[in-house]
């Protein structure tokens, strides 16, 4: 009504009751909606009812006095901005039907004369909540790009990621940047399921850690460890997180730790090319015992065009290639490398600012595609998926020109 609302500026929602606790403000705006979107099916006009008949009434509806000061008794009271207090107090169920009694109140006041029937939803939707839905169930506050390295120790190969020159590096190998940042989106999304204290631990067992630093020093630290209950043939297992960052140690879904929890293989560059490194090649080149001369492809600012004297191939197919080895994953880093058969092609993707950035060696083994980095010293080769082994030309003639 002040017309306060600016560009930006938001309201947090706290918990005051039966401890100050941040909110969750979606759920709490979710849960006024519920609210304030209430309708009655139906309303009992008590107006005309002599005194003692509507307390006799309101007290088989559920809602006298006595009956709503029960300590089980459901209300809903919303404070306005003005100060004024607006109440929805439950009363039982209609005999007849899936509906609640429903009274009003203002300020305290309740409306003895208009008793509305509600449907039974509203109670299941606006009661069945504990106080974890309510809260902030956010376990880490942090802008990924102020993450400056982290360490995981789980169920796979310990991981050490560090940011060299803007780049993320995985052990020491250059990483998949995407992949990597998905780990770290989904710590600084996790939420909690639900807050539980340190006694709930006992007899659990450390699943996973996880450190990381942010620019300016400061630390992103937890632990997930489980606790499998239940019978032999029905066990259930819980996860939970610790940090030094919360309070109370808290469960978290189990997909939590699948999403954090990965290899070496899954989480180092599996891709040939980077994908913003296929719109800066300029320069192919194809060599080997099926490629003499060698093919080479320039882009010339406008299009590819093949150098005078290779083998004559379709351009079209120049792009499609790119795009393949830009965004098929190799499902595999095979270690050590298969033996290349003498039928191999070398494959080079230069820039204008370096003319061989990426070289490998093409070659197929007993109906496997490999791709071998010549830039890297390690024994070890990328396993093609069917789409790339299909994209690549083995063979100059697998490009024809068309007619």
């Amino acid at each position: 009504a002040k017309k306060e609302c600016k560009v930006g500026s938001t309201a947090e929602w706290s918990l005051t009751y039966p401890e100050k606790l941040k909110g969750d403000g979606a759920r709490i705006r979710d849960y006024l909606n519920n609210a304030s979107g209430m309708s009655s099916t139906e309303t009992l006009d008590l107006s005309e009812e002599s005194e003692e008949k509507r307390t006799k009434l309101l007290d088989e509806y559920g809602l006298s006095d006595s009956k709503r000061t029960a300590m089980n008794a459901s209300f809903v009271e919303l404070t306005l901005e003005d100060g004024k207090k607006i109440t929805a107090w439950f009363g039982d169920t209609h005999p007849i039907g899936d509906k609640i009694f429903v009274a009003s109140a203002e300020n305290g006041v309740l409306n003895t004369k208009t008793i509305f029937l509600v449907a039974n939803f509203y109670r299941n939707s606006l009661f069945e909540k504990n106080l974890t839905h309510f809260r902030d169930k956010a376990l880490f506050s942090f802008d990924r790009a102020n993450v400056e390295d982290f360490e995981i120790k789980g169920s796979h190969e310990r991981l050490s990621a560090k940011r060299k020159n803007g780049l993320w590096e995985i052990n020491g190998m250059e990483a998949d940047h995407d992949r990597l940042e998905t780990v770290l989106s989904s710590v600084a999304q996790a939420e909690a399921k639900d807050f539980v204290d340190d006694g709930t631990l006992k007899g659990s067992r450390e699943e996973l850690s996880f450190k990381g630093h942010l620019k300016g020093g400061s630390e992103i630290q937890f632990s997930l460890r489980s606790k499998t209950s239940g019978n032999k043939g029905d066990t259930k297992k819980t996860l939970y997180l610790k940090s030094n960052s919360l309070k109370t140690p808290v469960e978290v879904e189990a997909g939590f730790q699948v999403t954090v929890d990965k290899t070496l293989n899954h989480l180092r560059r599996n891709l040939l090319i980077l994908s913003s490194q296929k719109v800066t090649t300029t320069h192919i080149k194809l060599e080997g015992k099926n490629y003499s001369p060698a093919a080479e492809f320039n882009y010339d600012g406008k299009a590819w065009v093949e150098k005078e004297g290779g083998p004559k191939m379709d351009l079209a197919k120049v792009l499609p290639l790119l795009d393949q080895l830009s965004s098929a994953h190799c499902p595999e880093i095979v270690v050590p490398a298969p033996k290349p058969a003498d039928d191999s092609v070398v494959l080079t993707l230069g820039t204008r600012e370096k003319a061989d950035l990426y070289r490998y060696r093409l070659y197929e083994v007993k109906n496997k595609a490999y791709a071998k980095d010549l830039n890297s010293k390690r024994d070890e080769a990328f396993l093609l998926d069917e789409s790339l082994k299909k994209a690549f030309p083995f063979r100059p003639e697998s490009w024809k020109m068309g007619k």
